[in-house]
């Protein structure tokens, strides 16, 4: 086909079984394409290539018996090597580095396959004179080739139709595992068939690859040719699990069928014919186009369909199809008193309380629609969901729309410090992207899907926290969120009172690590007492971890030094063995922990370089942990440090050494302490250490009101004992006539 033409740059992209039957051996076919490299090349030309395929070496061998110039893209070493890759939803994002130059952008392709033809192409168009800044400033507009990993069309359920060529067993198993590595967790169905009249031996292996990834299989006609279509259809599924087959002769009924059963998020891929307009049966040939067909039957389905993707999951899981096309809905809430007007009222039964009880108050706040477990004849039917479990619909719907986000979504667990850190990474991000976080602390079998429910699927970030108090919650609520980031600041004694040990709480919440998407990554407290345990369990899943320290020198992110100047801080840490500083107005330890987390977590993101110094000197701490504030009681003034949201023994140990590090010579310092509680067993022994702690502190004054804090108070020693108080009225009396001004 090319003999008397003379190339300037050819490129080897790679070789699969295909033609076979007219090359008859892999050796002569591959020797029919070395022909371009071999003998249709100019002199000073160049050649371009993979240095990973197992054809390099003699591609390589080429080059230097004809002098031409070789370039190469590699994962390891190459002229342009592939630094890093990550998909984003239906994007893909891309780090290189070529000429000692590190590039970043974004292909609007689907199919990491499509990542390796872009690079070729990048360097044989600079090859053509264009400028390599310039390649890359206009990579991100490029649109798939008709029917090569082409998405058609666009569905409001947020399903996929993606048209490929695939038609042999190697480019069909390529097209699938490209779409199973960026769509995890979404079902794949197929429409496919095999040609007559060709390589016979394909069929089976087609089959079985399509029965590897794929939930349903539509078995249809391709292109027959002389043979019988029904004796190529059974060659095809001799190695095909009988309940996911589908056949379907008529392609254009197997379309259809597929089109019409894909749910939210499900993928499906019509592949072989691709672009051919005209479907061969030997004896006659008939106009038909797979693209045309989908395009039909995609605006048919679009007709039945809300705009809203989370009515679409509700109405799937639900068997529900009264729900009108035009409703919408804003937020969920199990809370009947939080509605407002256009939310969604999921009325769950608990042990105490019934939300059917509260539907009615519901819809007079507003309510569009309810979940609930028996119908409010007050209100319309078609505006009621009725299910056995309103609280089982929330979860699964609140998964399926996890699946169907393209956000990147951060999990963060352990002992202390989950709300404040979840809330400084949420400020932080929002200062640069669009954020959805979980309010609060939802961070139970009820906030956790609440939280993702009202996940916006368009936003660039989810954060959300996890607690727990027994073995095996971590995992399902991690399991449901399903992040692409993971991080667990600390383990203490917190709700330890279903655990034998501070070993057992450590497993526990490690559980987060299983659930961690593959090749997803895990930000751990290097000064952490388990930081190898978790480390280890994470490096067996294969995860990337990076870590933060204030102490371990070893600390991907290491705190260095703290400097004030005037009434803020200059906190310096090193990173990427460079060393940076953010001001902060805030140096007690928890504070610095949640630092340096969102360091790390930002780093993977961003280029700290470009990051305004200032981003945190806005960030005020969660009401009751930490934050500070003057009260005025009569003449005198108190400065009031706050940390009543949650007293466990590593945030107490933490929040007493923060209060014993102010210098105070002229005033008193006083501390008001309650029981630790759910600490069990554990729970004598950890108020004992607290008594200790206290006693080696820069503390004047310490009263009580509790049970179990009695144990600290008798390790004191007597000059700091102060008042036992036996309701909180009688705090009033100890500011009134035990505080100074």
């Amino acid at each position: 086909r090319l003999d008397g033409l003379k190339f300037q740059t050819a490129i080897f992209t790679n070789l699969s079984h295909d033609h076979l039957d007219y090359h008859k051996s892999y050796q002569d076919y591959l020797n029919s394409k070395l022909h371009l490299f071999r003998k249709l090349l100019k002199k000073k030309s160049n050649i371009i290539t993979d240095a990973d395929i197992p054809e390099y070496k003699k591609i390589k061998l080429i080059t230097k018996k004809k002098k031409i110039k070789l370039k190469t893209i590699s994962n390891k070493k190459g002229d342009l090597t592939l630094l890093s890759h990550k998909y984003l939803g239906e994007k893909q994002i891309i780090k290189i580095i070529y000429k000692d130059k590190t590039y970043n952008f974004e292909l609007n392709l689907i199919g990491k396959i499509q990542t390796k033809n872009v690079l070729m192409s990048m360097i044989a168009s600079e090859l053509s004179g264009v400028k390599f800044q310039d390649i890359v400033n206009i990579i991100h507009k490029i649109k798939p080739v008709y029917g090569r990993l082409e998405k058609v069309g666009s569905i409001k359920n947020n399903s996929l139709v993606l048209l490929d060529y695939a038609h042999t067993p190697d480019a069909l198993r390529t097209c699938l595992q490209n779409i199973k590595n960026q769509f995890q967790n979404r079902k794949i169905s197929i429409v496919f068939g095999c040609g007559g009249d060709r390589d016979k031996l394909k069929r089976p292996s087609m089959g079985k690859i399509a029965n590897e990834y794929c939930h349903k299989i539509y078995l249809t006609d391709d292109n027959p040719r002389n043979e019988n279509p029904r004796k190529i259809r059974e060659s095809i599924k001799k190695k095909i699990n009988k309940l996911k087959i589908n056949e379907i002769p008529n392609r254009e009924n197997a379309i259809k069928e597929a089109v019409e059963n894909l749910s939210s998020g499900d993928i499906l891929v019509v592949a072989g014919k691709c672009h051919e307009k005209v479907q061969d049966y030997g004896a006659f040939k008939k106009f038909f186009s797979d693209k045309d067909c989908i395009l039909k039957y995609i605006r048919r389905k679009n007709k039945h369909l809300n705009n809203d993707i989370k009515l679409n999951i509700l109405k799937e899981i639900s068997q529900n199809k009264k729900i009108s096309t035009t409703r919408k809905i804003k937020k969920a809430s199990i809370n009947s008193k939080d509605i407002k007007k256009g939310d969604i009222f999921f009325a769950i039964k608990g042990k105490k309380k019934d939300g059917n009880n509260f539907v009615n108050e519901a819809f007079k706040q507003g309510a569009s629609l309810a979940v609930v477990n028996k119908i409010n004849n007050l209100f319309k039917k078609n505006k009621q969901i009725k299910v056995n479990n309103s609280l089982s619909l929330l979860t699964k719907t609140s998964k399926i729309i996890r699946q169907n986000s393209s956000s990147r979504i951060i999990a963060i667990t352990g002992s202390c410090g989950k709300t404040s850190l979840k809330e400084m990474l949420k400020v932080t991000l929002e200062k640069f992207s669009k954020v959805s976080s979980s309010p609060k602390s939802f961070n139970n079998k009820y906030g956790v899907p609440l939280s993702l429910f009202n996940l916006n699927p368009k936003h660039d970030y989810g954060v959300f926290e996890v607690g727990m108090d027994k073995k095996g919650e971590i995992d399902y609520l991690s399991n449901i969120i399903s992040p692409d980031l993971g991080i667990i600041t600390n383990i203490s004694y917190a709700h330890s009172k279903n655990f034998k040990n501070i070993k057992g709480i450590a497993s526990a919440k490690g559980e987060m690590i299983d659930n961690i998407k593959p090749n997803g990554i895990l930000i751990l407290n290097a000064d952490d007492t388990f930081f190898n345990f978790h480390m280890k369990k994470a490096l067996k899943k294969k995860l990337k971890i990076l870590s933060f320290g204030i102490n371990n020198k070893k600390s991907d992110v290491k705190l260095l030094k703290i400097v004030k100047i005037n009434k803020i801080f200059k906190i310096f840490f090193r990173i990427n063995s460079k060393k940076e500083f953010f001001y902060s107005r805030n140096i007690s330890k928890s504070y610095v922990q949640n630092f340096l987390a969102t360091i790390a977590t930002l780093n993977l993101f961003f280029d700290l370089k470009n990051l305004s110094k200032k981003i945190f000197l806005d960030f005020k701490l969660p009401e009751g942990r930490g934050d500070m504030s003057k009260l005025k009681v009569g003449k005198k003034t108190i400065n009031l440090i706050d940390e009543s949201y949650n007293s466990n023994p590593l945030s107490l140990k933490t929040a007493l050494k923060n209060f014993g590090n102010i210098k105070s010579s002229k005033v008193k310092k006083h501390l008001l302490l309650g029981d630790m509680l759910e600490l069990g067993h554990h729970s004598v022994s950890q108020h004992c250490k607290i008594g200790e702690i206290i006693n080696e502190l820069d503390i004047d004054k310490v009263h009580i009101i509790g049970r179990d804090i009695k144990k600290t108070y008798q390790i004191l020693k007597n000059y700091k004992k102060g008042l036992v108080l036996n309701n909180t009225l009688e705090i009033n009396n100890l500011i009134n006539k035990e505080l100074s001004n």
